[in-house]
């Protein structure tokens, strides 16, 4: 390992000299160097994180023992190492949400997405609509901005929501709670019934139609939009209608760590691919009552099993880094990172062999 590095390392510098412009080649190289010694940094400090699928019973009966020294498991030692490699970020990194027009549209001001990692709205909604709500790309197995993060729609922001869902053509909205009926702090934002409602003065949502299953509940909906701007009309700016399927999941009561139902949320899982799959791979926008419980345990655990459909491995420790990586505060604690581990077991368990029976029977057609 030592001696690549040191191979790596002299042809950075090699290559640097013979660049005509020194600055520029410099500071690649120093980028490099960089990226080198923080890979091997990384390697030392995490060591191999992932396994094969065939190992995953027997490595979760390891993690949980207890290390006689340390005085914790394993599951411990891995999320007290990802939160000290987690990034913070100052309130300069995340200045939009900090904007006094802004400030109104967060449920806590201590979780406020960075600017670089958040979805700027892009429908104009009138003059005293601004291009920010508090929601935050995360990253998938494979692809970049898979999910966008949220928080449950304050009254003043189903507009904003409706935006987020049209601008960045979501066409599935995953719904972790069930707030009680009728809640002040937790408005509907979604048509209880067949009439369309309109949300802000732009987005009118047409029923389309709806399942019920057992802890899961379904609607695809339409998003009509209205054009506002008079430069729009002028210019003949066409808003056409987008279908949207949102999936709730019933059986997570407000103040619980984890679902009452593993196997309703793997299905959940499950149902939301297979929409996709029919539709558009744009990103899917998850929802929790604050944007910061529960939809971690959705974006690791879905990225995990990714890995595993694709590659036969598991490795909840990175995927975990990954989600946390724009939003620290998602898989807040130890009994969500554990739970992650669960959810991925129960799918290799219960659904993984029929799933890639599927695969292979569509790769051959």
């Amino acid at each position: 390992m030592t001696e690549s590095l040191l191979q790596a390392e002299e042809q950075i510098w090699e290559r640097d000299e013979e660049e005509p412009d020194i600055s520029t080649g410099r500071l690649a190289a120093e980028e490099q160097y960089k990226f080198i010694y923080d890979t091997l940094e990384e390697y030392v400090t995490c060591g191999n994180s992932w396994f094969p699928v065939s190992e995953l019973s027997q490595r979760l009966k390891q993690k949980s023992a207890k290390n006689p020294i340390t005085k914790l498991n394993e599951y411990q030692r891995e999320y007290t190492l990802i939160c000290k490699q987690t990034p913070r970020f100052t309130i300069g990194d995340c200045a939009g949400g900090h904007r006094g027009d802004n400030r109104k549209k967060n449920r806590d001001v201590l979780i406020v997405p960075p600017d670089n990692f958040r979805p700027y709205l892009t429908s104009f909604q009138g003059n005293n609509y601004t291009d920010y709500i508090n929601a935050v790309f995360v990253d998938g197995y494979t692809k970049p901005r898979e999910y966008i993060v949220t928080e449950w729609p304050l009254k003043s922001t189903c507009g904003e929501f409706w935006s987020l869902v049209y601008d960045y053509e979501c066409s599935a909205v995953v719904i972790l709670c069930v707030p009680p009926h009728n809640s002040q702090q937790f408005p509907s934002f979604w048509p209880e019934g067949r009439t369309p409602k309109k949300y802000g003065p732009v987005f009118t949502i047409d029923h389309i139609s709806h399942n019920h299953y057992t802890n899961i509940k379904t609607w695809v909906f339409r998003i009509n939009k209205k054009i506002v701007s008079l430069t729009e009309l002028m210019a003949g700016v066409k808003a056409p209608p987008k279908t949207v399927q949102l999936f709730q999941l019933t059986c997570w009561p407000m103040g619980h760590k984890v679902p009452t139902s593993t196997n309703s949320l793997v299905e959940l899982m499950n149902m939301v691919e297979r929409w996709r799959q029919r539709t558009e791979y744009g990103p899917v926008c998850v929802v929790s009552p604050d944007g910061r419980s529960r939809c971690g345990i959705y974006c690791a655990a879905n990225a995990c099993i990714e890995q595993v459909i694709q590659h036969g491995e598991v490795d909840i420790f990175q995927a975990v880094r990954t989600v946390r990586r724009h939003r620290p505060q998602l898989i807040e604690n130890i009994t969500e990172y554990k739970y992650c581990y669960d959810v991925v077991l129960h799918y290799v368990l219960h659904y993984l062999q029929k799933d890639l029976e599927e695969i292979k029977i569509k790769s051959k057609n």
